[in-house]
């Protein structure tokens, strides 16, 4: 009764992550950096799989998107749950493509969701996904590429959130809730954990790896046995975390002495992690994340070693602030003498312009919307072909600058992507003139693109409503858990679930004893704190997997997929006990509570989930007509009463 358990109601939850995860499609951005890299491997035709493995990896929503590709049913392979394994599986093409197709999914988004900043939390994710497989290789948890998976996706339900309603998120991290979790719950139906729980499962890593990575936040919050696999790899998950945080948000400051530090120690402990080898390990990884951060174009923390970390409280915070933003420009990329030309006149037009030598640089202008015009020469035409293979190239106007007229080389140019061609001698006039078509296309490019916004954001405030009223019609006010309506859909999945897996299902049918008489007695008042007290309990008992709701007045449902027969009665008789020995206080008289519970177990003349409903509400009126507080079994066409 003490020891609050995972989440409660489980069905709840589910829908909510359901209902969000149909909302959210593949609104997921990619960083820039990142794209960018992948493109430009996939033109090199030596790029190996090792080489695009570790960029793709670098990246949560891409990884995911990869793993869930590989895993598809159409592949008839076993699930693998790392990287590398779902690279080679879905073959170093499909890959390409998929990075160029997401390039720029969401990339309105990024300033819609002010109070979150995508780039650091690219950065952190990073960060913690290189720890969680060095934790990995040192304690054999599990396997070192799956824990990078993990470490990389413990975090996707703050992206998800973040990309879907951008600006409900932004304004619930604007108001700094001290309990994060909590209030996302309230707005969304679900928490940032939950969600990402959810979403590395659509992804189709294994459950196995996706629970622990629920609780990397609080492990002590799992219920998982002590000394089991999932505890410790939700441990190291959150050594992972905690010292992923400590490293970003710490800029050098001087070390200080905390209870968070001794409970980072003790963490590292727990793994068998002396302080000498957490030394070693996050100084070496260090190393590695700031060198992947630069060459992906994500920031680069000038993070303290591992004796100067400062650990910073934990309240459910993200802690991904506010980012900048730029303005758009023109880019010019061409050899020096031609630059400086096209230069020149562009600012006698008072155009701000930008010479990139290098097109990695120009592409990556483009992909963060800070460049739409482009003058290049025929001998960067990798850049255009790297422009018009990306989203990017519909909001971009490409001239092509020839040092002289050249009739096969500006039949080339147009084949390759460009929108006109000109000569670098071309004077001030004409070239405005020839700017004039490129500043049409690109402001009705900028409508479209405020009109898109203003209806995705619409949608997104009508879908966000009508996803709380559908969270509202499956959820009891008075004690916020399931209602009935929601407990005999989940009643449906876990007997087809039973069905398909050959598991049990064990439905539980409380009602509490004598509530007429509390209600008639005390007032209504004081019978509704009975039900949310009855429901506090209920929600502490409560397994994974479980499912507990309010179907009605003073009764409610727990639904099992786990139970056996004999572990149902076990459970059953402790809720009984742990009733019976709560208290209310209702206006200084103390109030005790039982209840009479029937139990009944999926049997195999049972042909629908409704016959297990009307054989525990046999048992439970077994229990009360034997004198209530008592627990009634209904096995083989007879009911039992258990406890005397």
């Amino acid at each position: 009764m003490k020891d609050r358990l995972r989440s409660g109601a489980v069905g709840k939850r589910a829908t909510g992550a359901k209902l969000l995860l149909d909302s959210a499609g593949d609104r997921l951005p990619t960083p820039d950096g990142v794209a960018l890299a992948i493109m430009e491997a996939c033109e090199d035709d030596q790029t190996t799989v090792q080489q695009l493995t570790r960029l793709v990896q670098t990246d949560p929503a891409l990884s995911g998107r990869v793993l869930k590709l590989a895993n598809s049913a159409a592949t008839g392979h076993r699930a693998v749950a790392s990287v590398p394994e779902a690279i080679v599986r879905v073959g170093m093409q499909t890959v390409g493509q998929l990075a160029v197709a997401f390039s720029l999914i969401g990339k309105d988004d990024l300033n819609s969701c002010p109070a979150f900043d995508h780039q650091q939390y690219w950065s952190r994710c990073l960060l913690m996904a290189v720890l969680s497989r060095s934790l990995a290789q040192f304690t054999r948890v599990a396997p070192p590429e799956d824990l990078f998976a993990c470490g990389l996706l413990a975090q996707i339900g703050v992206l998800g959130f973040a990309s879907v309603y951008p600006e409900a998120y932004s304004d619930l991290l604007a108001s700094n809730p001290a309990d994060l979790a909590a209030q996302e719950k309230a707005l969304f139906g679900v928490d940032h954990n939950e969600l990402s729980e959810a979403m590395m499962l659509d992804f189709c890593v294994p459950r196995a790896l996706a629970e622990p990575a629920r609780y990397h936040e609080a492990p002590e919050q799992s219920g998982f046995d002590h000394n089991g696999r999932p505890q410790q790899i939700a441990t190291l998950l959150h050594l992972a975390y905690r010292l992923s945080a400590a490293a970003v948000h710490n800029r050098g400051s001087p070390r200080v002495s905390n209870p968070l530090e001794v409970a980072v120690d003790a963490t590292s402990a727990r793994l068998s992690i002396a302080e000498e080898a957490m030394e070693c390990i996050f100084n070496d990884v260090l190393a590695e994340w700031q060198e992947w951060s630069e060459l992906l174009q994500l920031p680069v923390q000038s993070a303290p070693k591992y004796q100067d970390l400062e650990f910073t409280p934990n309240h459910g915070q993200t802690g991904y602030s506010t980012p900048s933003s730029q303005a758009l420009r023109v880019v010019v990329t061409a050899e020096p003498e031609l630059a400086a030309a096209i230069e020149a006149s562009l600012t006698a037009l008072a155009i701000p312009v930008k010479h990139c030598a290098c097109a990695k640089h120009a592409l990556r202008l483009a992909l963060n919307y800070q460049a739409n015009v482009f003058f290049v020469s025929p001998t960067h035409d990798p850049l255009i072909r790297m422009v018009r293979n990306s989203e990017v190239g519909d909001a971009s106007f490409i001239f092509t600058v020839l040092a002289a007229a050249d009739s096969e080389l500006e039949t080339r140019a147009y084949t390759t992507g460009a929108d006109d061609v000109i000569t670098a001698d071309i004077a001030t006039e004409p070239l405005a003139s020839r700017l004039a078509p490129a500043l049409r296309m690109l402001e009705r490019h900028e409508r479209w693109r405020n009109d898109r916004k203003e209806l995705r954001r619409i949608a997104k405030e009508l879908a966000l409503s009508h996803r709380q009223q559908q969270m509202l019609a499956l959820t009891d006010q008075l004690t916020e858990l399931p209602n009935r309506r929601a407990a005999m859909n989940a009643l449906d999945q876990a007997w087809n679930r039973s069905l398909r897996s050959l598991t049990p299902c064990s439905l539980l049918i409380l009602d509490i004893d004598h509530f007429k008489t509390i209600n008639d007695r005390y007032g209504h008042a004081v019978g509704d704190q009975v039900l949310r007290a009855t429901a506090a309990v209920l929600k502490d008992a409560v397994r994974r997997d479980e499912t507990i709701a309010r179907i009605g007045g003073e009764e409610f449902l727990l639904i099992s997929t786990r139970l056996e027969r004999r572990e149902a009665v076990i459970a059953a008789e402790r809720l009984r006990r742990q009733l019976e020995r709560a208290t209310l206080d209702a206006g200084g008289e103390t109030i005790q509570v039982s209840v009479s519970i029937g139990i009944a177990v999926r049997e195999t003349d049972m042909r629908q989930a409704e016959a297990l409903m009307i054989a525990a509400d046999k048992a439970l009126y077994a229990a009360k007509n034997a004198g209530r507080n008592r627990v009634g079994l209904f096995m083989g066409g007879q009911t039992r009463v258990l406890t005397q």
